[in-house]
């Protein structure tokens, strides 16, 4: 009766750990076993990362559309980080990598989209804002079916851009003096979201330039976290009305 019911629900279980490791933890009742311990948590973990993605973005779209304005917010930024993601989904999609490791790029996508065409639409750049959802799908929809060593070229390539978006973000907090309409809680997601990712990439994941890539926002996610902490009682200034 027992191995019955775990036979009918080892496609569920499949869904994080191996067909190994379902033996092992529940057949064997080894369920200490380092291995299989560590991939359960890490596949957990990532689901949870692509869950709280879909939602990660969302206070920064609030607090644009709350506020009616994109002051404090870097284009380039958000430029550079939605070619990035582009880059990432791309990539992940074509070498068939698993969802839990990669899904929330797929989400932050969608959202990045949202953000770009409020700042068009708040920068009356009409073209721009109706252009955006169309051309970032269809661009990335066309990247997936290059061969693998463009895409691999493209990842490399995205890692100093994302780096250098983040600095675009950080050098424009330093220099006004404020965090202006950027979201505290969405870059705190970002914050842990990021760390969590590392954990899961270097268990399940061999690939060096996605690790990278992931250490290297992590870093920079971490500095501004820190920039919300030092200006956390400094208010931007007020739009001037004409």
């Amino acid at each position: 009766m027992y191995l019955e019911l775990i036979q009918t629900i080892t496609p569920l279980l499949l869904i994080f750990m191996t067909e190994e490791c379902v033996d092992i933890i529940f057949v064997k009742f080894n369920i200490l076993h380092g291995d299989c311990l560590k991939l359960i948590i890490s596949k957990s973990l990532g689901y949870a990362i692509v869950a709280g993605s879909v939602f990660v973005k969302f206070p920064q779209i609030g607090k644009i559309y709350s506020s009616g304005s994109v002051v404090g917010l870097s284009l380039a930024t958000f430029v550079l980080e939605t070619f990035c993601v582009i880059m990432s989904v791309s990539y992940n999609y074509a070498q068939s990598l698993p969802f839990s490791t990669w899904g929330e790029s797929f989400f932050i996508l969608l959202q990045l989209i949202v953000i770009l065409s409020q700042y068009f639409h708040y920068t009356s750049s009409k073209v721009l804002m109706l252009i955006t959802p169309v051309l970032v799908p269809a661009l990335t929809g066309i990247l997936t079916t290059l061969p693998h060593q463009y895409l691999a070229l493209g990842l490399t390539a995205s890692i100093p851009l994302m780096a250098l978006s983040k600095v675009l973000q950080i050098k424009s907090n330093f220099m006004n003096g404020h965090t202006g309409q950027l979201s505290f809680i969405t870059n705190l997601m970002n914050f842990l979201g990021t760390l969590a990712r590392l954990f899961t990439v270097i268990q399940e994941v061999d690939d060096s330039l996605i690790l990278i890539n992931i250490a290297t926002v992590f870093v920079l996610n971490t500095v501004i976290v820190l920039q919300f902490l030092l200006y956390w009682n400094v208010e931007p200034p007020k739009e001037k009305s004409s």
